[in-house]
């Protein structure tokens, strides 16, 4: 199952309910399904920030395979930025000494299972894993 969604802030409403729609005859723990709402709205959320320049939607899908499930965020005729190289946020830092960014990132690594990046012909593609059960 897959959609597309505006890219813009104001389109997280329609990628939650999407998120709901899809992962409700998987889960309904919320061991499951927050984690992997978390992560798509920290990866959506940066890819209408970061890549502003393309107009273009990004594309949303899920899918199951046994226990696993797996979301793909692809963002197309954009600037490669590899999420799974960016660094962990220093969380021993008092949040007035921290560094803004990379808290997102550093918590979506933390509550799920995989989180893979690829990047061809200008299309960056995020998967997120979370295992169920």
């Amino acid at each position: 199952m897959h959609r597309t969604f505006k890219k813009q802030i104001s389109s997280l409403d329609g990628v939650f309910r999407f998120l709901d729609e899809a992962l409700s005859p998987v889960s309904t723990d919320h061991t499951v399904t927050y984690p992997l709402q978390l992560a798509v709205e920290e990866f959506f959320t940066n890819m209408v920030k970061y890549n502003p320049e393309s107009a273009n939607d990004i594309r949303i899908g899920v899918e199951t395979e046994g226990d696993v499930v797996r979301v793909t965020l692809t963002d197309e005729d954009v600037e490669p930025f590899d999420v799974t190289r960016a660094g962990d946020a220093d969380t021993s830092l008092g949040l007035a000494d921290r560094p803004v960014g990379g808290l997102g990132i550093t918590l979506s690594r933390a509550l799920l299972d995989n989180i893979e990046y690829s990047y061809e012909n200008r299309r960056s593609t995020v998967i997120l894993t979370k295992r169920v059960g």
